[in-house]
């Protein structure tokens, strides 16, 4: 395996085995940067960060570290970095809805222990990764515009239902985002992003848990809020958003912008996609969805847009490489 290039821009990426991270680093290599990828291993992924590792020509380094326990120590963790990508954060409904007081613990801390080593670091720009679930509730409250812009209030519907320990930690760490960079200079780009999906997504999100109920063959297709909207974004594209919002901060252009796709799809057709893409024939249970779950949920990206953003990867097409890769696994069990 050959030495870094030390001439090779350098970044750190957080929570680098999970979804989005992954695909970040993916293309952060590809650019011919060298990046350091940061993950507990809490959710899996790693041995996919590591077989990149192994293919990179020791441009990538992964670092085991629980980065809400303290501050990353290991040497090639300790700098110096261009840009810092957060990711590091405990997600989906489920788990949030158990477990509301360790969302709050791991999203808190990791970000605060994010931020000081940013500063310690001197990173040029960091970003992190905010949600859509930030403003969600006034969806419902009839005071948030659909689409939705970036400068909308920020809110909570219900301070005691534990759904919305993620989007408090994550309000939070937006604003630690912008204080630490008034003190700290570094650039800050905080992306909220809007139900992005991809082939690596475990089934704990509606697109790969409608894909795995499918190959599975279960019937019926039990629906949750088949008459709700999201907006869809493939998992690439995301990334490829990412990386032109840290552009544009590192131009002076920071600040929150959202992440996802303008397409409003509902639920129910959603699953109709599912379901054709698989050739698996079931029955569809329509079920009220989860509390706290919103009506609609589609992005302005008009600002992202600016920056020369398009997606580029359909919801049918990207339905249909999740389905290959959940057969994928499947047959590798």
């Amino acid at each position: 395996m050959g030495a870094p290039s030390r001439m090779k821009p350098r970044d750190l990426v957080t929570g680098a085995s999970g979804l989005i991270g992954f695909e970040i680093v993916r293309q952060l290599l590809a650019d011919g940067r060298s990046v350091v990828a940061l993950d507990s291993g809490f959710k899996g992924g790693m041995d996919d960060l590591d077989r990149l590792a192994e293919r990179s020509n020791g441009e990538l380094v992964v670092v085991r570290c629980d980065l809400s326990a303290a501050r990353p120590h290991a040497p090639a963790a300790t700098g110096p970095f261009d840009c810092m990508y957060h990711l590091a954060a405990i997600v989906g409904v489920k788990y949030v809805n158990e477990q509301p007081w360790d969302t709050l613990r791991v999203n808190l801390r990791s970000t605060l222990f994010a931020l000081e080593h940013a500063r310690e670091v001197r990173a040029r720009a960091v970003f992190f990764a905010s949600s859509s679930e930030n403003y969600a509730s006034g969806v419902d409250a009839g005071t948030v515009p659909i689409p939705t812009p970036e400068d909308v209030a920020l809110s909570i519907g219900d301070i005691e239902l534990p759904r919305w320990s993620y989007a408090a930690s994550k309000i939070a760490g937006e604003s630690a985002t912008f204080a630490m960079a008034r003190e700290a200079g570094f650039a800050p780009v905080v992306g909220r992003f809007h139900n992005v999906y991809g082939p690596r997504m475990p089934a704990t999100h509606v697109i790969p848990e409608l894909v795995a109920r499918c190959v599975e063959g279960v019937d019926p297709l039990v629906v949750l809020g088949p008459e709700q909207t999201r907006s869809f974004l493939h998992v690439e594209d995301a990334a490829r958003a990412v990386r032109l919002c840290m552009r544009a901060g590192m131009q002076g252009a920071g600040g929150v912008y959202h992440i996802g796709c303008g397409e409003e799809t509902r639920i129910a057709d959603l699953a109709e996609l599912v379901l054709l893409a698989s050739g698996h024939r079931a029955r569809i249970e329509p079920r009220p969805a989860p509390p706290g779950s919103v009506a609609r949920r589609v992005p302005n990206v008009a600002k992202l847009g600016r920056l020369g953003f398009a997606p580029t990867i359909g919801l049918e097409q990207g339905v249909r490489e999740c389905v290959e890769s959940a057969r994928a696994r499947a047959a590798a069990r």
